[in-house]
Formats: C-alpha cells, sequence, structure tokens
C-alpha cells in the first residue's frame, strides 16, 4: 500500500510541475452591446434580449444583453452573434430567433484586454410575412383588416396615434355596458407541416387582460378555434413573440386568422372588477420560412 501511495505521490509532482509550465491562460472579455436591427422600420419595434454566442465555430452560451464575456482566444477570431428572444413572453424560455440573421465579424484579440462586439442583424431574406407589413403598422392608407365577432354592433376597434407605439395603433374598449369585443383578422396562408416556423410578432399595452386564439377554417366556411395566450396587464408598450408552430400543426386547416378577444375581468359572482379597460396592438407580424 505504502507503494502504491508513493507512486501515485510522484504522478502528482510530476503533474504539478508539469502546470508550471503551462500557465493559466489570461482571457479576453467580450463587450457584447445590443443589436442594431437594420430592417424596414425602426430597430425599437424588435426587443432582442439576448446574444447566443459562437467564438471560432465553438459555442459558448447565451447571455442577456448587453454581455461582457471571457473568452480564452487570441489573434483573428471569428465571432458570431445570434440574436434571441423570450419565447411567448416567458423569461426562461429563451430562444435564436431564427427569423433574423446572425451577426457576423472578424477581431484581433489580445490576451487581457477587452473587445467591444456591435452585433447587428436584419430579416432573413427567405422569410415571408402574411401580409404586407406596411399594411400591419396601421400607419398607411391601407391597412389590414378585422372583422366584428362579438354580436355587439356598438363595440368596434378604432384606429387612433393617441399614446401610440409609434404612429397609430387599434384600440379596442370595453366597460359595464359593453363587456366583450371580439375581432378576427383577414384570412392567412401559414404552413402546417412543423417543419417551417410561423411565428406571431406584436406590440401591445393593455390596462386590462385580453386573450388571443387562432381560427382555423376551411375553404367551405367551417371553423374550429385555439386558445394561444392570455395577456397579462401592462401600463407600458411591451413587445411579445409568440410560436404558433404547434398550434398550426393542430389545426391542419386550408386557412387561418387571428382572433383577439378582451373581456372585463369578474369576481366569483360574476359582478365586474373594474368599469372599463383598453387594449391596444401594433405592428402585427405574422412571420414564417
Amino acid at each position: 500500500m505504502k507503494r502504491l501511495f508513493h507512486f501515485y505521490g510522484l504522478l502528482g509532482l510530476l503533474f504539478m510541475a508539469g502546470c508550471k509550465d503551462n500557465p493559466e491562460q489570461i482571457p479576453v472579455y467580450l463587450d457584447i452591446q445590443p443589436f442594431k436591427i437594420n430592417e424596414t422600420g425602426p430597430g425599437k419595434w424588435q426587443n432582442i434580449t439576448e446574444a447566443w454566442l459562437y467564438v471560432n465555430g465553438e459555442f459558448l452560451g447565451a447571455y442577456s444583453l448587453p454581455a461582457k464575456v471571457p473568452v480564452l482566444a487570441e489573434g483573428n477570431t471569428e465571432i458570431w452573434v445570434y440574436p434571441g428572444v423570450k419565447e411567448n413572453g416567458i423569461n426562461n424560455t429563451p430562444t435564436i430567433y431564427d427569423f433574423l440573421s446572425r451577426s457576423e465579424s472578424k477581431v484581433t484579440l489580445t490576451a487581457g484586454t477587452t473587445a467591444t462586439i456591435n452585433p447587428s442583424t436584419k430579416y432573413k431574406s427567405e422569410i415571408f410575412f402574411a401580409w404586407d407589413i406596411n399594411r400591419t403598422t396601421f400607419d398607411g392608407a391601407s391597412s389590414i383588416v378585422f372583422d366584428d365577432r362579438d354580436n355587439d354592433q356598438v363595440t368596434s376597434y378604432t384606429l387612433t396615434s393617441n399614446g401610440g407605439f409609434d404612429g397609430r395603433y387599434l384600440r379596442m374598449k370595453v366597460d359595464t355596458a359593453h363587456q366583450i369585443i371580439a375581432i378576427a383578422s383577414e384570412e392567412a396562408d401559414l404552413p402546417i407541416t412543423g417543419d417551417r416556423q410561423t411565428w406571431l410578432e406584436l406590440n401591445r399595452i393593455n390596462d386590462i387582460p385580453f386573450t388571443l386564439y387562432l381560427i382555423g377554417f376551411t375553404v367551405i366556411g367551417s371553423e374550429r378555434q385555439f386558445p394561444v395566450y392570455s395577456f397579462a396587464k401592462t401600463d407600458d408598450w411591451k413587445k411579445i413573440y409568440i410560436n404558433l408552430t404547434d398550434f398550426l400543426v393542430k389545426s391542419g386547416e386550408d386557412k387561418h386568422r387571428l382572433y383577439f378577444q378582451v373581456q372585463l375581468p369578474k369576481d366569483k359572482n360574476g359582478k365586474p372588477t373594474v368599469d372599463a379597460g383598453t387594449v391596444g396592438l401594433d405592428n402585427i407580424r405574422l412571420v414564417h420560412f
């Protein structure tokens, strides 16, 4: 046993001696700034929250922006930064947003220094929008149209710039006399096979909750509704990215519409808990491959 311990002790000394000849490598720090958005419409229409970092082809992790990341690399180095978002608005579901291009750069790195990375991105050329994005801003002469689905002739949406995110937006209001408003978008041709992703982008502000459904319908007119997302109230304009791919696979129908329903919240006795509520929507983009 003593001989065995002595053998391993010698190995340990040799290992430590070898370590003296290979001092710890000094890292370079990459100071990754928020993405610049090179696309139609102001960059503030996007909300890129993460950077998915690759250095010389090796994935190093996803980081909340801005980020300062230590990297063991020197000399001419290839850096890829993929734009990331919160899928369905959930903090613990960050993901690469495949509809936007990665940022590529070659940087000469020096140990012990900091290199600033200014990534940029834009929509990929191979993607499709279900509706012309100029119509989904509600600012031009022609905007996408929504049908009234609540059977109340008094309730309807309006287009206004009062308190808007960036120009005009779609506004829905409810009160105790008219407690529900529901609208359905124009039809959209969307992929249903699952191998081609479809996402919904939109900006919203709402002082009461509201719900998004997906309507699937056939050419002969039959419809099915699929609940997609319930929006909590927010006092400020927020951008959200919602993955519709699985809902479209489940639907399997020929055509689809977006269906928004706003209703005054009620207590357990069915009495409204507020007297009125407003929901605003802007920059509604259905994007897919």
